[in-house]
């Protein structure tokens, strides 16, 4: 794809979502037009994830003989160069582990293979939401099975919270709460400590939810544009301006630093207590020793506000168009999605669990954060589903938005250092995106 951003922080999402691993492809594939009887798929993610994948795989073609699957796995990085360059090669994959952020644009490359003619057949999906399905829906037709449900919220380092005397805020706080609370941090540990990660670029985890607090989307329907105005932009520059001003945020050297390099996160080197990055605690685990809590991200504190928060589908199964065992593929994706002894293997290991039935079959093999974790993803995916002014699920972004997010980060990270004003940096993003938009 020639992404010059990684998309750690715009995809791990708070079920954990896409953590990927260090390693390289540990299997061939010769997938769709080749002469291999196998169905060959792909998946990237970390140890666990593959150990998990394969031990639930080793189970389907026991009980489908007649399905022999060749797997092949890998870090995150590359993963897609490697699928472009086979699918330009006639050789792609018959069944893909699919990245929700770049759906649309390969199902409108009439990459994927449309799955609707399988739902209640051979494709079960008996419990999922239609509010999830549309994680892998595009332009009306489904395009791949959600894994999970991804959520947005905050990682929070509870252990430092409660040594600074401070307990956990209510789930059902503001975006002042979180100022006030981020201020009590800095003031009880001396100035050592920040409060919350700076959020001002941050979109999938932060600036989306505050812009459908406004009822305004990140981008159009058609992504032909941006959908949020100026004014909200700005709003929310000036809201971490201030942030930083009272000390409740970190200065731009430390954001700056954390950009696409999780170990330098602020909660992870202990430079602040509150992250938007849920990878800090994802599908590989946690990578700080403190003990972790999770939060919704806040709420819109003015009148009007709508409900921000959203559910999406963690990771997708896709099927390729051109693969011959569509069939095939679509029975794997079922017995993912129902088969017991694969929900129990696979755990939290693609996002939360999609639907009741899952959840409740690993609950009591869960770890005390994990549970955690996944309380707070049904907290938000139940309040989701209550409200009666939340806007529809985004749809998939459109080819060009990893530049876009990008330039959120960076614009913002040019007013942390002074570089520009908000005002004159606002007209320089909204020129830029457009432009990206239009290519």
């Amino acid at each position: 794809m020639g992404h010059h951003f990684s998309r750690r922080t715009l995809l791990r999402t708070a079920s954990g979502l896409a953590a990927a691993g260090a390693l390289s492809a540990c299997a061939g594939g010769t997938g769709a037009g080749t002469t291999s009887d196998k169905l060959t798929m792909i998946w990237w993610g970390s140890d666990e994830r593959h150990a998990a994948y394969k031990k639930a795989l080793a189970t389907f073609q026991k009980d489908n003989p007649k399905i022999e699957v060749q797997e092949t796995y890998s870090g995150y990085d590359g993963y897609f160069d490697k699928f472009n360059t086979n699918v330009a090669g006639g050789s792609a994959p018959d069944l893909m582990q699919m990245d929700t952020a770049l759906v649309a644009q390969y199902a409108r490359k009439g990459v994927l293979a449309p799955l609707d003619s399988y739902v209640g057949k051979t494709l079960d999906l008996t419990g999922f939401s239609t509010t999830l399905l549309a994680a892998g829906t595009v332009d009306g037709k489904l395009y791949g099975v959600p894994s999970g449900i991804g959520v947005n919220q905050l990682t929070v380092n509870r252990s430092g919270l409660e040594a600074l005397g401070l307990e956990l805020p209510d789930r059902e706080w503001t975006w002042a709460d979180l100022k006030d609370v981020a201020q009590q941090v800095y003031k009880k540990s001396g100035g050592k400590t920040y409060g919350v990660d700076d959020g001002g670029g941050s979109t999938l985890q932060c600036f989306e939810i505050f812009a459908r607090e406004k009822g305004q989307t990140f981008f159009s329907d058609d992504g032909k544009k941006l959908g949020f105005t100026s004014d909200t932009l700005q709003e929310w520059w000036e809201f971490w301006a201030g942030m930083r001003k009272a000390n409740a945020s970190p200065p731009p050297a430390i954001t700056s630093a954390a950009h696409n390099d999780l170990t330098k996160n602020a909660v992870v080197i202990g430079k602040a207590l509150f992250t938007f990055d849920s990878g800090v605690y994802g599908a590989g685990g946690s990578i700080t020793d403190a003990q972790l809590d999770f939060l919704p991200t806040p709420q819109g504190d003015f009148s009007g506000a709508r409900e921000g928060n959203f559910v999406n589908g963690g990771v997708l199964l896709s099927a390729t168009r051109t693969s011959k065992k569509i069939g095939d593929s679509v029975q794997i994706m079922s017995f993912f999605a129902q088969d017991e002894t694969a929900i129990k293997d696979m755990q939290l290991l693609r996002g939360i669990p999609p639907t009741d039935k899952a959840r409740t079959l690993i609950a009591s093999g869960l770890s005390e954060t994990d549970k955690l974790n996944m309380e707070n993803a049904d907290y938000i995916s139940q309040r989701v589903a209550k409200a009666t002014n939340a806007l529809p699920a985004p749809v998939p972004p459109p080819q060009g938005a990893d530049q876009i997010w990008d330039l959120l980060f960076q614009s913002n990270l040019a007013v942390a250092f002074g570089k520009k004003s908000v005002k004159a940096q606002l007209g320089e993003f909204f020129d830029q995106a457009a432009g990206i938009l239009a290519e």
